[in-house]
């Protein structure tokens, strides 16, 4: 009869341990990973609001950064993890140096129909008819953030379109912000625009838009997520984790896309994180987005080969990198194998 007390007491107290360990291990302290990015609306809202980095117990906090040209270099000392950056020749420059990151995922990419970047113009250029294809802006100020920018690609490529160059037009630099004055005193006739500039200079009648680049330029890759040596080397299951999250948020988002109401879901969301003077713009704006598969597009007609051998024509990358050396798609590989088991 003691035997059999004691025998479940003995049980009790085991279950009471093995509980007391379950709970423990639920709650461990989630990781924690610092996520350096520009002010853009993308999926990492996404995949933050629908929980899909908590159920992988990982905790994202965002780092803001006024340019890309700082970010790589907080990167690659380790004060940020990872960090979401336009594909330009500041990027291709600093690979070049060795620094410490590679390149994992696309995560802006001007898929067919994406109306975020577009070449504008101003209105009353273009209601006069003096204005209607590229060859009529020869000689006009055309303005675009910096040289060796998506927009000077874009500037370029838009003039390409009726065999000029960028040297065909005068090439302003200035940020987005700065545009919209400029374009209300007429000191700049066309521009390389992104929503939800595009959208609000529409609305008060500023521009009219001339092109959408994922219309002359599809597929073209935009935006990169870099991981730095933490995710690539000390902690690749952690880097595994954080892009299958990534991934989850980014199949989401084109998911909600398709729809009126889903749209609305996700204007709230990025006004939760980014807000603007109105959510209403982002349910009228072009968006980010990428391709379902997030794997980095090398050798494509507007890969990251053909943009890089662009920018080097100008003078812009004194010394190439070679991009399979800086590129890892092992961790979109598996983020898509995962999301298809």
């Amino acid at each position: 009869m003691k035997l059999k007390i004691f025998s479940k007491i003995g049980l009790a107290a085991v279950l009471a341990v093995a509980t007391t360990m379950s709970v423990g291990l639920a709650q461990a302290e989630p990781d924690k990973i610092k996520y350096g990015a520009l002010r853009v609306a993308h999926a990492i809202y996404i995949a933050m609001e629908k929980g899909y980095f908590a159920k992988r117990n990982i905790e994202v906090e965002p780092v803001y950064f006024r340019s890309g040209a700082a970010l790589v270099p907080s990167l690659s000392t380790g004060q940020i993890d990872v960090g979401a950056n336009a594909a330009g020749a500041a990027l291709y420059n600093a690979l070049a140096s060795g620094v410490k990151a590679k390149l994992v995922a696309e995560y802006v990419v001007l898929v067919p129909g994406n109306r975020l970047n577009a070449i504008v113009v101003r209105k009353d250029l273009a209601d006069s008819g003096k204005v209607k294809k590229a060859a009529d802006l020869k000689g006009m100020r055309f303005a675009i953030t910096a040289r060796g920018q998506a927009t000077h690609y874009f500037a370029g490529k838009f003039m390409e379109t009726a065999g000029l160059t960028d040297k065909d037009v005068t090439l302003v630099t200035m940020s987005y912000p700065d545009m919209l004055a400029a374009f209300k005193g007429g000191a700049i006739d066309a521009a390389s625009f992104v929503d939800p500039f595009t959208t609000i200079a529409e609305s008060r009648g500023m521009v009219k838009t001339m092109v959408h680049l994922s219309e002359i330029l599809p597929n073209f890759n935009l935006g990169v997520i870099m991981f730095g040596d933490r995710l690539m080397k000390k902690n690749r299951d952690l880097g595994m984790r954080f892009l299958a999250a990534y991934y989850e948020g980014n199949t989401k988002l084109l998911e909600l896309l398709k729809t009126p109401e889903g749209v609305k879901e996700v204007a709230e969301i990025y006004s939760k994180y980014l807000p603007l003077n109105s959510k209403g713009v982002y349910e009228r704006a072009g968006l980010a987005v990428a391709r379902k598969s997030l794997v980095v597009d090398i050798g494509g007609e507007f890969g990251l080969q053909a943009q890089m051998d662009w920018y080097n024509s100008r003078g812009l990358i004194p010394k190439l990198p070679k991009l399979s050396d800086v590129i890892d798609n092992e961790f979109a590989v598996a983020a898509e194998k995962e999301s298809s088991n």
